[in-house]
């Protein structure tokens, strides 16, 4: 008789064999198959009941977008006051909004809001590592909510909305900035005026609508901005303090001119303190239609952030720099000219006129070709490597998890950022977890090709993430979660109809016909003999295919 190899000896031996020769995935894929594959692209993972949701709808994956835009966002924040009104907890603190967050990205019936708010926070990125986001009880929670509010509104309003964020303004520096001060020698601070524009808006340099750059001289391509561009937009951000509901504060200082002294504010949009606001001339960006170049001076301090945000998000760079971000979160690393081009085109006008049109970019994103055919399953630069948090979410919700009841929030236990590398709103600097043009060292740098989330993983989550997985597969409950299996213990009876369905679930139909057959040698070499105590050998089985799917290069990459 064979004997079973153990889970780890045998993820080794894929990953030895995917080293050595190229996994090609199935390309067959049914319309289920094909809708759970869009579902791992546009939320937290398919579901049973979502693929169930979509083929009641024929399919239509427009319609499904539409069903989901006009959902009410589950919101992160309320659920935590809540709770501590309720004497759950003593204090709302990291850990606190961590779960809340879990709870809404899973549980939340509003997935595609979620997911493209998830993708949203790692590009306007705040985190709860550093001291003033961490200490703001519900804020960070109120950050993301604020994300979900607006991110399928217009671009010109997400970005308002994320500037005048109390969380943001610690975070990058721009809460209580002062105006600049001839006498002490003092000038704005530039920290945020440097990422709207490098990270948020326009990138560093000249793009043409395909995301390539405009022109390149001896070498190096035209820069987008300079420094006297971020010294000009830092006056313009001045003057943010908390905003505490008191029409009647009063400033301090010389003259009463600084900052009043107000209560701590962590949710509600910051307010303008006019004496601090710089209200000279000020020279943005120039270029072909903007709408202002020079903003005049006298403007209120609301006025001219406006006008800022108008001249960034109708710059042409905007619409490829953010397009391609999106892309990368959401569906390939490395998109064709073509993709970033058509949804470029889509923030420039959604086909009524309007710029920034953020529900016009989504649908433009996930209902293109590059995303939908399955003619690029076999296109070696399409997909990206799955974040690890996305790959605990994904099997979560594959596999019906089950919450543990009446405990605050959903807590993932050792499930963390030590160990999967990221968490949701954690990352160690405004420059995310990975940059969008990193380079893997091997064949995909040496193709010229980007693998952002190849950055953060390294031998130690290259153990961790799997020690994880294998807990939430084999364990009875990890954290505040257990996995449903019952559906696929009962079809351990039959392996192939055992692994058509995990395949389903995890690989969207593309499991190669190479992984197919390791995984299926594997699981007809479990005995009874080998049964667990309380286990059923249709639970056995089940548990080691969906650990050795979860583990393959094949699920590992999403196509």
């Amino acid at each position: 008789m064979r004997r079973l190899l153990t889970p780890i000896f045998f993820v080794l031996f894929l990953l030895t064999q995917a080293s050595s020769q190229t996994v090609q995935p199935d390309t067959t894929l049914s319309l289920d198959e094909q809708a759970s594959r869009f579902l791992a692209q546009a939320t937290f993972g398919p579901s049973p009941a979502a693929i169930t949701e979509l083929r009641n709808l024929g399919y239509d994956y427009n319609a499904w977008i539409d069903l989901e835009v006009a959902k009410a966002p589950t919101l992160a924040a309320p659920l935590a006051v809540a709770a501590f009104a309720n004497d759950e907890f003593v204090k709302i603190n990291n850990f606190q909004n961590r779960r809340y967050r879990n709870w809404v990205m899973l549980s939340g019936s509003d997935q595609l809001r979620q997911r493209v708010a998830y993708a949203l926070t790692q590009i306007f990125v705040i985190s709860d590592n550093t001291a003033s986001v961490a200490g703001a009880r519900e804020g960070s929670s109120s950050y993301y909510d604020m994300l979900l509010e607006n991110c399928f509104g217009n671009f010109h309003q997400l970005l308002f909305e994320v500037t005048r964020h109390p969380m943001m303004g610690r975070f990058l520096t721009h809460y209580k900035n002062r105006k600049a001060n001839l006498v002490t020698g003092t000038r704005a601070d530039e920290n945020y005026a440097r990422e709207v524009m490098q990270l948020f808006t326009i990138g560093l340099y000249l793009l043409n609508q395909d995301g390539t750059y405009q022109s390149v001289t001896n070498g190096r391509p035209t820069e987008a901005y300079t420094n006297d561009h971020i010294t000009e937009f830092a006056r313009v951000f001045t003057g943010f303090t908390d905003e505490d509901n008191n029409p009647n504060a009063v400033g301090t200082g010389a003259g009463r001119l600084d900052f009043p002294r107000v209560g701590q504010n962590y949710t509600q949009p910051m307010k303008m303190w006019e004496p601090q606001h710089d209200t000279g001339v000020k020279t943005l960006l120039s270029y072909s239609g903007a709408r202002k170049t020079v903003i005049p001076a006298g403007q209120t301090g609301l006025e001219d952030i406006n006008d800022a945000i108008y001249n960034l998000v109708e710059h042409p760079n905007t619409g490829p720099f953010i397009g391609r971000l999106l892309i990368q979160r959401l569906v390939t690393s490395n998109p064709s000219n073509g993709y970033v081009s058509r949804v470029s085109a889509a923030f420039a006008n959604n086909g009524q006129g309007v710029r920034g049109d953020m529900l016009a970019v989504i649908k433009a994103i996930l209902l293109d070709p590059e995303a939908r055919s399955t003619a690029f399953l076999t296109d070696p630069e399409h997909g990206k490597l799955r974040e690890p948090f996305l790959r605990i979410t994904h099997l979560l919700r594959a596999f019906r998890f089950n919450p543990t009841a009446n405990l605050p929030g959903y807590n993932l236990g050792s499930i963390s950022s030590a160990t999967l590398g990221q968490f949701p709103l954690s990352a160690p600097s405004v420059f995310n977890f990975y940059f969008p043009d990193y380079q893997p060292p091997g064949p995909i740098g040496d193709a010229g090709l980007v693998g952002p989330e190849f950055q953060i993983l390294n031998t130690v989550f290259g153990i961790t993430t799997p020690n994880n997985i294998y807990a939430l597969i084999h364990n009875t409950r990890v954290g505040s979660f257990s996995l449903n299996l019952s559906p696929q213990a009962a079809l351990g009876i039959s392996t192939e109809a055992l692994v058509d369905n995990i395949d389903m679930l995890l690989t969207h139909g593309t499991l190669s016909p190479e992984t197919r057959a390791k995984v299926i040698m594997a699981i007809d070499s479990i005995t009874n003999r080998m049964i667990p105590s309380g286990d059923t050998l249709g639970l056995t089985k089940a548990r080691m295919a969906i650990y050795l799917i979860a583990m393959s290069p094949d699920y590992a990459v999403l196509k």
